[in-house]
């Protein structure tokens, strides 16, 4: 009887270590075959690494930028506009009393740099929200990372001075311009900009590497940091 129950229960073992092998070699099996997988997939995403980003990606990276960025903005010139006029809607700096107006746009123009420059340059390297989100970056035209003079000439000096309408911020030093001097320069300003925004546009559209003249400026370039989806 003892043998009998001796016997069972070393089948019993035997089963379950038979049991056992088959799920260690089926989980084997399947990580040899996810292996391979994941291999290609990193394969993909550092042979598409640096390509230049897609134009829908660069459009809809600037959305989120545009918006995002204009909220960031316009948080200090509504909290002066609630001061000075009582109207926090009102984002016309020529109307508030002196010299609240060019104090709003200083503030503007901080809040503009850490959203267009710290973040890029400081919490992720060559992107801003919007690029983090579409997956590109701007880096240097040999495609190392992005220096701060490198994004300062690129988001200051092309995008917000000379091209002029792409931000919210070109708006603000136009108008604290315009309050300096005591002439308009927001009309002007803004015309030539548009000029300026559209010659870039085309040559995102008609170049190869996708640079258009903020790039340019800023001797940068903007790429794909993962495989296109």
């Amino acid at each position: 009887m003892s043998s009998k129950r001796h016997g069972k229960k070393h089948a019993g073992v035997s089963a379950k270590a038979s049991t056992a092998g088959k799920v260690s070699a089926d989980a084997q099996e399947r990580g040899k075959a996810a292996l391979p997988k994941a291999t290609e997939r990193m394969a993909e995403v550092a042979n598409h690494a640096g390509v230049p980003a897609l134009v829908a990606r660069r459009f809809l990276a600037y959305l989120i930028d545009w918006y995002v960025g204009a909220l960031c903005i316009a948080l200090p010139v509504s909290l002066v506009a609630h001061w000075t006029t009582g109207d926090i809607s009102n984002q016309r700096l020529v109307d508030y009393p002196a010299p609240f107006g060019l104090l709003a746009g200083v503030l503007a123009l901080l809040f503009a740099l850490a959203y267009y420059v710290a973040i890029p340059s400081a919490i992720w390297p060559g992107q801003t929200p919007g690029k983090r989100l579409l997956g590109i970056k701007i880096v240097r035209t040999d495609g190392g990372a992005a220096t701060l003079s490198n994004l300062v000439m690129r988001q200051v000096v092309g995008v917000t001075l000379i091209e002029g309408v792409i931000t919210n911020a070109s708006s603000i030093w136009h108008q604290m311009l315009t309050i300096a001097t005591g002439t308009n320069f927001v009309h002007p300003l803004m015309y030539i900009g548009l000029a300026f925004t559209l010659a870039s546009c085309l040559m995102i559209l008609i170049r190869k590497d996708r640079r258009c003249l903020h790039d340019f400026i800023g001797g940068t370039k903007v790429s794909l940091v993962e495989s296109p989806s």
